[in-house]
Order: structure tokens, then C-alpha cells, then sequence
């Protein structure tokens, strides 16, 4: 069963490990790899369980590796160039075999290895050494001298600089408030940590985009009119009037007059065994893959938990759109377990009051987000606890400053709803502050 649901229309070569695979030019080097049937391609620190990606969007570590002699790259936001080299960290052995896999099963409850064999002489710093290796991760870019010298950009000085109107995350409605204000003149910077802006909208099946058409036309406008968009770049802090910003280009701090805060939501998490396994991702990190042509098997569950939506019915409909949905069974209920050594092999859930168990290549859940707050608490936003998580609130979206001054947050991290109407509503409240005056 081919892992890709479309031909590769700009194939290019990279390796694993020295394999050579086939892939689609600027792609997720992770999309890549999975597209190839590479399932597990990274190692937990502690007890070296197999990993693969689970949220393609830098959120969680099971797609680190050493990408062109650099460690603890995320494969999920690097794009694949050809004659990209991705080497498996942080392994004894191979990607296959990794010896230090016996951590797993010597400690199946877990060990705190800092007090193990505390006070006998000499066994501790045997065992202390043995845990440092054993909790690693990549090992520091080898010198520019060696036969393979990695990709070391030379040091740069940091900049600082001003800016009019800053839009930190380019999903639905960081994209909304860009374009709208680029679009009344304002000079305006669209800054995503992502490969290409969308955020969310990347992972819906086509059919699906019809709401949001309006939105994704006003962007194509902004863009042609000056619309600055700055993808796989990092709002990384805020401190006082000063964001941290770290690109391509370096890291700067930039000052805007006004900051827009569209940092969206984390794909929710739920509790379950085998919870960690390669093959288990968030329904989103699916509809993204799916987007991209990628096939994550013959046999993929979906489970939309209380609460989720809408990634988990739009993966499905892109599977059938892509003739591949005989595969995809979507459940509505909660997971209650994963089972498999290497790679998800089977899964049991619960609907109602019933089990049932299934054979699957891959897990999908689809359960509540978790507001991205981070950023707004440092700006000063309120932050309240909800099932969900900790979303930022603020009157009208406006957490601090005077006029169109100052720094606002909107979106799923402001607690709206993943909804054309609810994001337009709330994107035009904030656009009429920013330019008011104006």
C-alpha cells in the first residue's frame, strides 16, 4: 500500500541514515519521512521509546533529529531540500535497534535517576554517568574541519528595530487582522513559526474551506498590496514594549505599535496507554499530512472526543475525496488504549458504555485545544481556567496600551471558536481599534 495519496510533482532526494528517499521539495522534512513509511525516526531522553510526530507544528519532541550535522532538529517545521541529511540522535545502536531501549524494560515503573545507589562509593558516579548518557539528546555539530561539516550559519548581531503593526501567528485569524490592516494602508508584519501561513486551515480537507474563502481572498489581496509574511519565524518573549523575534535572519527585537496576538491552540492531549506511541497524533497533525499527500496507512482510526473538532470528520472526507476512505473509521468517544512495540498496531475505544478494539496503522484524536496564553499573560492578559485550559481574556481583545496602541489578542488563544463567523467577528473588532484614528 503506497504511503502517498498523490505522485510527487517536484521529487527531490534526501537520506535517512544514509537511505536514500524520495520527496516533495520545500515539504516537512518529517512529512517526507512518513511519506517514505519511516514511522519512528526519534528516541524519548529518558527510557529511548520509540517516537514519531505528533503534532506537526513543533509542539512536541517526536520528530527531533540530526538534520545536516545540526542536533535536536524539528523535522516537522524543516523543509526538505534536496540532498538534506536526517540522521537519527540520541541512540545506541541504530533507528531500528537502540540498546539503550533496556532502560524501558529493566524500569518498567519509572526510576529517579538521581538517587540511584545514592551514597554507595564509586557505584554513583558509575550511575550517574550511565544516566547522562542515557537522558541525552544530540550530540553538539561536529567541527568545520571534519569530512561532513554541518550547515553552522556564521554568528550575527541582533538587531532592534521599530515597527508599525506586528501579527504574531498566521492561522485564520492572525491572517484576518494582516490583512485587513495591510489593507488600510497600515504597514504590517505577519510573523508564523510555520513553513507557510494557514495555521489550522492547512489541515482541513478542501471541501471544507468554503466559510473561509473570504478570508483566504482578503490575504492573497493583502499580500499583493505589501503584506509583509515572515513564515519559520519565532515570537520567542515579550518584555515590556520588546518582542523577541527569531528567524532566518538572526534574532532581533522588534517594537511595534501595535501587536496582535493570534497565537491560536495546542492540540489537545488525552490520558490513555500507549498514549505515546509513533503513530498517534493529533487529528489536525492528520488533516495537515493528508493535505500534503501523505498516507499514514491502510488503517487509521479517528477519535473525536467530547469537545473536538472539526479536524477529525475533515480527515475523513479528505481520505475519501483522496479514494482512500474505506481505510479511516472516525469514532465519537474517548481512546482507552494503543498497543503495539515500535508503531501503533491496534487501538481500543470507548463509545457510550461499549469497547471495541481495532486494528490500526494510526490514531487520530481530535479532542479540545488549549489556547496558546503564553504570550498574552506576558502581555498582561487575564488569565482564566476552563476544561479546555487557560485562555486570555481581555475586553474587546485589547490587553493593554491607549487608541490603536498597544497589544490585543484574538483567536482560539482569546477562547473563540475555530468558526469563520466567530474569527471574522472578533478580527474586525480588533482591526477597528488598530486603526482607529487612522
Amino acid at each position: 500500500m503506497p504511503a502517498r495519496l498523490l505522485p510527487l510533482r517536484n521529487p527531490i532526494s534526501i537520506s535517512l541514515d544514509g537511505d536514500t528517499i524520495q520527496a516533495e521539495d520545500g515539504e516537512p522534512l518529517a512529512a517526507a519521512l512518513l511519506g517514505a513509511e519511516k514511522t519512528s525516526f526519534a528516541r524519548s531522553p529518558k527510557f529511548h521509546r520509540p517516537r514519531g510526530p505528533a503534532c506537526m507544528r513543533a509542539a512536541c519532541d517526536g520528530c527531533l533529529a540530526r538534520v545536516d550535522g545540526l542536533p535536536n532538529v524539528m523535522t516537522c517545521v524543516s523543509p526538505a531540500r534536496q540532498g538534506s541529511r536526517v540522521e537519527v540522535q540520541n541512540t545506541l545502536g541504530s533507528r531500528e535497534v537502540d540498546l539503550l531501549r533496556v532502560t524501558d524494560w529493566f524500569f518498567p515503573e519509572g526510576f529517579d535517576h538521581h538517587h540511584l545507589f545514592a551514597g554507595v562509593p564509586g557505584v554513583q558516579r558509575v550511575m550517574q554517568a550511565f544516566a547522562r548518557r542515557v537522558a541525552g539528546l544530540g550530540l553538539l555539530p561536529t567541527d568545520r574541519s571534519s569530512e561532513r561539516p554541518p550547515e553552522i550559519p556564521p554568528p550575527r548581531a541582533a538587531m532592534r528595530r521599530a515597527q508599525d503593526v506586528v501579527v504574531v501567528g498566521a492561522g485564520p485569524a492572525g491572517i484576518a487582522v494582516a490583512s485587513a490592516l495591510a489593507l488600510r494602508g497600515r504597514s504590517v508584519e505577519l510573523l508564523d513559526d510555520g513553513l507557510v501561513p494557514g495555521g489550522g486551515l492547512r489541515s482541513l480537507a478542501p471541501g471544507d474551506l468554503g466559510g473561509w474563502r473570504a478570508l483566504e481572498q482578503g490575504f492573497e489581496r493583502a499580500r499583493a498590496t505589501g503584506l509583509v509574511v515572515r513564515p519559520s519565524t519565532v515570537a520567542g518573549g515579550l518584555y515590556g514594549e520588546d518582542l523577541l523575534v527569531v528567524g532566518p535572519e538572526g534574532a532581533e527585537v522588534v517594537t511595534a505599535r501595535a501587536l496582535v496576538l493570534a497565537t491560536g491552540a495546542h492540540d489537545g492531549v488525552l490520558a490513555f496507554e500507549g498514549n505515546d506511541l509513533p503513530g498517534v497524533m493529533s487529528a489536525r497533525a492528520g488533516g495537515m499530512l493528508a493535505r500534503l499527500g501523505v498516507r499514514l496507512g491502510p488503517r487509521v482510526v479517528v477519535v473525536i472526543a467530547p469537545g473536538g473538532g472539526p479536524f477529525g470528520e475533515s480527515f475523513g472526507r479528505a481520505m475519501t475525496a483522496a479514494g482512500a476512505g474505506d481505510g479511516v473509521v472516525v469514532v465519537r468517544g474517548v481512546p482507552v488504549s494503543a498497543s503495539g512495540s515500535s508503531k501503533v498496531r491496534s487501538v481500543t475505544v470507548r463509545e457510550g458504555e461499549h469497547e471495541r478494539s481495532l486494528d490500526a496503522d494510526a490514531l487520530l484524536i481530535d479532542a479540545p485545544r488549549a489556547p496558546a496564553y503564553e504570550l498574552p499573560e506576558q502581555a498582561g492578559a487575564r488569565i482564566l481556567h476552563e476544561p479546555r485550559g487557560f485562555v486570555a481574556r481581555a475586553p474587546r481583545g485589547k490587553i493593554r496600551g491607549e487608541g490603536d496602541a498597544g497589544v490585543w489578542v484574538v483567536g482560539e488563544a482569546a477562547g473563540d471558536a475555530f468558526d469563520p463567523a466567530v474569527i471574522t467577528r472578533a478580527a474586525e473588532d480588533v482591526v477597528d481599534q488598530v486603526a482607529a484614528g487612522r
